[in-house]
């Protein structure tokens, strides 16, 4: 029978040159000990086994922590355009909003272009004041102002905004990409019930993904989460759509009709896209900029800030042939050229009674002034630099390349 022994207790160095020694009864004398035979006790040596289990763990926790800083980064690989649902009368999207608005409103064009009297018409407008209404509206419920930080936080690193036609009129779809750090802060409201009593929040569920609606505001939304994708609209079932393109992988807007524009999105900081004829069917507008824009059928365009200067390039489908305008206002096909602001000016207002035919053609009677307002809202170009600008069209399509000096 063997007896186990506290090796922590029993040894002891004596002599440097002498053998292990060993105070207890067990042994008679410590001279005969034989440190071989407790060895075996102490043999720390790791077995090929042993070496390939922990090598298994190690890879395992490895792959682990991938997963993770994949789940936690996979919201910026998400291209949100191509979660929308099919038809879009128009899109805009826009990549670190606060950046892009900075540069704008710092810029001499956006500072000029908040002079143009077109803004301060739109701000009359009842559809802008029912805008400022509800976002008064909320500022005042919640107690918080909605100021653009806030905007950032909520929108991410990119948002696309989109509209669509809803019987009569437009609807509208805000996808955005919040982040793990705005899906908490949104998570931490909902959590809190109710902003108000007096308004109230119907839950539902559509393919697992629970859907907030909120009735009691002027207008109902509804509003839910995917992994870190917000999804926004007056319209429930554009809220549905997406879930039926992210969850159940239901074809999308872009996967449907043109993949061009999500390489134009991948590769760009703000795109856009427009189908012209529903736009002009739900959107008042100036008969002169309607006679202007009837032959376009579609426009996609993207910007991009480079060396001071805003690089804006747009392809159109059209319609009808634009070579008697190009050859009106003497623009080369295909050749880049410069253009001085002024002189633009000057060519539009020539350009005046060909557009009175053009409109009159379409049923549209134009007088002076229309073209008084158009100059004015055109007067602040006058004090951006000279633009370089190069334009390609044939009978069905056209490009166009401005690069306008911001600075």
């Amino acid at each position: 029978m063997e007896t186990q022994i506290d090796l922590l207790n029993l040894i002891k160095w004596r002599d440097p040159h002498r053998s292990w020694e060993i105070d207890n009864p067990l042994f008679a004398c410590h001279n005969n000990f034989q440190p071989q035979r407790y060895a075996s006790i102490m043999d720390f040596s790791v077995s090929r086994r042993q070496i390939s289990i922990a090598a298994i763990l190690v890879f395992v926790l490895l792959l682990a922590v991938l997963m993770i800083m994949i789940f936690l980064h996979r919201d910026s690989e998400i291209s949100l355009i191509t979660l929308l649902p099919d038809q879009p009368v128009g899109y805009l999207s826009v990549k670190e909003l606060g950046s892009f608005v900075a540069a704008f409103q710092n810029s001499n064009f956006g500072k000029m272009a908040r002079q143009i009297p077109i803004v301060d018409n739109i701000q009359q407008k009842a559809w802008w004041q029912q805008i400022r209404y509800q976002k008064e509206l909320w500022e005042y419920e919640t107690g918080a102002e909605l100021d653009l930080e806030v905007l950032e936080n909520y929108f991410g690193r990119q948002a696309i905004l989109a509209f669509y036609q809803s019987k009569e009129k437009l609807s509208f779809l805000l996808i955005s990409d919040i982040g793990a750090k705005g899906l908490l802060e949104v998570s931490a409201i909902v959590a809190a019930g109710p902003i108000n009593s007096k308004y109230e929040r119907i839950k539902s569920e559509h393919l697992g993904v629970t859907i907030n609606t909120i009735t009691g505001y002027p207008l109902d939304f509804s509003y839910a989460f995917v992994d870190t994708v917000g999804i926004l609209s007056f319209n429930e079932s554009l809220v549905e759509d997406v879930i039926k393109i992210h969850v159940a992988r239901q074809p999308s807007f872009v996967e449907q009709a043109n993949t061009d524009l999500l390489e134009l999105y991948d590769s760009s900081k703000n795109t856009g896209y427009v189908k012209f004829p529903g736009i002009l069917k739900n959107v008042k507008i100036p008969p002169i900029f309607k006679t202007a824009l009837t032959p376009i059928k579609t426009m996609t365009f993207n910007t991009q800030h480079e060396e001071g200067k805003l690089i804006f390039n747009s392809h159109f489908t059209l319609s009808k042939p634009i070579d008697l305008v190009m050859t009106t206002l003497k623009i080369p096909n295909g050749q880049a050229f410069e253009v001085e602001p002024e002189q633009l000016i000057v060519d539009i207002e020539n350009f005046f009674p060909i557009l009175k035919l053009v409109a009159l053609a379409n049923g549209v009677q134009l007088s002076n002034h229309w073209k008084d307002s158009l100059l004015a809202n055109l007067a602040p170009l006058k004090t951006l630099g000279t633009m370089v600008t190069q334009i390609q069209f044939s009978d069905q399509s056209a490009t166009a390349i401005i690069k306008i000096p911001l600075e």
